[in-house]
């Protein structure tokens, strides 16, 4: 009797053991095979678009052509400090352009950079850029909008306000461009007012926001509005050689004035194409491209 006895304690230790160990394999593989689960579930959801995938998941907002790219879907705005390096600008009022100019725009770029505006930069510290190379980065996103920021200057003191500049007339291969980003036939008809638009809206709320004298809009064949195919204008925001302006530009609290008025309204032009893609452009169509056009619909009906 105390040999079965013997035997069954001995069986129950080694039967304890081994449920031991099952347990403590199970929790040890269990813990990486439920990380596992855990990960292929949030793909699931994520390819459901439940959530978003982590690691070396797909963001949503991933280009599936060219893998670990974002897509930046947001409006794009160049926003050009006129002159810089050796090239300091006016100097009238003792106070150097090229300074003033990328004061504000750093400024224009913080407030549209914060309404969720792609911004970029032809400078962002004090080198010379060439005319050549700002309006070759501009072409480079023909749906831009490019703004360059300047300040006056006249032999005249008492010449003060603010005007903005755009050019109606362009070379032929910018104009190429132009049809070529809205898809244009050979034949079709286009003229673009854009840059006249976009004018009017900053001088309007420039000129608003500060309380400057609005000087107008005007069509000038400048390097930086003619060179340029997507909507570009020049802001010349006040007069460095009249005693008063000058004061009031070397402001930090009128430079944020001017520099919301911008902002403003770059915003408003922008809203406005949100409404209408074509906004400020005439396009017509060739009579054999509605012909053709009336045929493809006819045989695909």
């Amino acid at each position: 009797m105390l040999k079965i006895l013997k035997f069954l304690i001995t069986r129950t230790r080694f039967l304890l053991a081994g449920i031991g160990l099952i347990v403590l394999l199970g929790v040890l593989f269990g813990s990486v095979l439920g990380t596992n689960e855990r990960q292929i579930f949030s793909n699931i959801l994520a390819q459901l678009g439940l959530v978003k995938e982590s690691g070396n998941g797909r963001d949503a907002n991933v280009d599936n052509s060219k893998a670990g790219t974002l897509i930046d879907t947001r409006q794009i705005v160049i926003i050009d400090p006129g002159h810089g390096g050796s090239d300091g600008g006016t100097v009238a009022g003792g106070s150097l352009e090229k300074e003033l100019n990328l004061k504000v725009a750093n400024l224009v770029g913080r407030k549209l950079t914060k309404a969720q505006v792609n911004v970029k930069f032809t400078r962002d510290s004090d080198i010379k850029v060439n005319l050549s190379e700002r309006s070759k980065l501009a072409n480079a996103h023909p749906g831009a909008l490019f703004i360059s920021i300047h300040h006056n200057a006249s032999t005249f003191p008492e010449a003060h306000g603010v005007e903005v500049y755009y050019a109606q007339s362009k070379p032929d291969s910018v104009i190429l461009s132009q049809r070529q980003y809205f898809k244009l036939g050979r034949d079709d008809s286009f003229s673009d007012h854009r840059g006249k638009l976009l004018a009017g809206h900053v001088q309007h709320l420039l000129c608003s926001m500060t309380g400057a004298k609005d000087r107008g809009i005007r069509d000038s064949r400048l390097a930086m509005t003619r060179w340029v195919s997507c909507p570009s204008i020049l802001i010349e925001c006040g007069f460095l050689s009249n005693a008063k302006e000058c004061s009031n530009l070397s402001s930090s609290g009128y430079r944020e004035k001017m520099s919301s008025g911008i902002a403003a309204g770059v915003l408003k032009y922008l809203k406005m194409v949100d409404a209408d893609p074509y906004y400020g452009t005439s396009i017509k169509a060739s009579k054999p491209a509605k012909i053709a056009k009336l045929q493809s619909e006819n045989s695909g009906s």
